[in-house]
């Protein structure tokens, strides 16, 4: 009787082990998608509060990443504005 229930307690953590790696795996996508937009969000900020006069690298970077959705990476990336 002991040994069935031992094999059924340890059954019930396998489920639960299956079970969090399945709320996990939904969730990953989910993590990284608002990472990305969060990161796109980013970079239209720093576009539109960059130095305008003198236009540079910095503007054309984060104005092509805007608008092609290379944003979500670009928005990380620090590009001095001179």
């Amino acid at each position: 009787m002991l040994q069935l229930v031992l094999l059924l307690i340890i059954k019930k953590q396998e489920r639960m082990k299956n079970r969090v790696g399945v709320v996990i795996l939904a969730l990953l996508p989910m993590i990284i998608g608002a990472i990305l937009l969060f990161g796109y969000f980013r970079c239209v900020y720093k576009m539109i509060t960059c130095n305008w006069e003198p236009i540079g690298k910095a503007e054309i970077v984060y104005t092509i990443g805007t608008f092609t959705g290379a944003g979500a990476v670009i928005g990380y990336i620090p590009i001095e504005d001179k």
